[in-house]
């Protein structure tokens, strides 16, 4: 079976003190349509998603340069195990409506994983066969 701990990516995260400006351009440079909030541990605090940067946007205009990624963070967001399947990966994504989801051991960040990643999964399986318990 695949798991997260094979496809995740080791992508950068940002401080809740980190600029709406700088939250984008880290977004874009890691190519995920989400990057998770950690603190000075590195432990998972909250996550943007590109949806929470257009709602921010929308409302505060060329303000974004004042907005937070604390202030526009989801603060409950649904983390997962570097051991868990991807088949388990993809119910919580379409579940909830989520195109990211950090990977944590314990309570620090390792990885993330986006539907991307799932995606391909399932389009070149034989790419992951190797990786198959």
């Amino acid at each position: 079976m695949i798991r997260a701990k094979y496809i995740m990516c080791k992508r950068t995260a940002v401080k809740k003190n980190t600029m709406g400006r700088e939250v984008v351009y880290k977004m874009m440079a890691s190519g995920c349509p989400g990057i998770p909030v950690v603190n000075e541990q590195s432990e998972v605090v909250g996550i943007v998603s590109m949806c929470d940067i257009l709602r921010a946007a929308r409302e505060k205009g060329s303000e974004i340069d004042k907005i937070t990624a604390e202030q526009v963070m989801s603060k409950t967001p649904i983390t997962a195990d570097p051991d868990t399947a991807i088949d388990d990966l993809a119910t919580i994504m379409s579940e909830n409506n989520y195109s990211v989801i950090p990977i944590v051991k314990g309570k620090k960040l390792v990885g993330i994983v986006s539907g991307r990643e799932i995606v391909d999964t399932y389009v070149e399986p034989h790419l992951y066969n190797t990786f198959e318990e």
